[in-house]
């Protein structure tokens, strides 16, 4: 017995078959994306908001603007930023946190400029994390001397 397979049969079927598994492909990595969507957005919401605290400790002249900013920066240290962040967004935050006094500062020294270089290094490792979860491929920042 002589079988042969019709290729004009056999062709529109492994067609079919390869279309049905490249959608059922495409449909589970659309599935992992938005699984990861509010991660990542409360991710980069998080580190911007680290970002500005450290920004506005380092440049602030007003003493109630820079209690607001030392609180919120202690918020996000002891909590949400560390469920998001990575390795190197902890170490800045770490480095950071041992020049930001824990408790309020009855007349600080403002603007405390020795914040500025930490604040850059925070942002910096901000942005590479940021960049790393979305993805998104741009060059690296010329990193300033210290």
């Amino acid at each position: 017995m002589n079988f042969r397979l019709d290729p004009s049969l056999v062709v529109p079927w492994l067609l079919t078959l390869v279309t049905v598994g490249v959608g059922i492909w495409q449909f589970s990595q659309q599935q992992q994306e938005a699984h990861r969507q509010p991660f990542l957005q409360q991710q980069l919401d998080l580190c911007f908001q680290a970002s500005d605290a450290a920004a506005r400790l380092a440049t602030e002249t007003d003493p109630a603007e820079w209690e607001k900013a030392r609180k919120t920066f202690w918020r996000l240290y002891w909590g949400t930023l560390s469920i998001v962040e990575d390795r190197g967004v902890e170490e800045a935050m770490v480095e950071f946190g041992k020049l930001v006094p824990d408790a309020p500062v009855a007349a600080p020294t403002l603007p405390m400029k020795s914040l500025a270089q930490p604040s850059f290094q925070l942002a910096h490792a901000a942005r590479d994390l940021i960049l790393a979860s979305w993805r998104v491929d741009l060059s690296p920042l010329e990193r300033l001397p210290q």
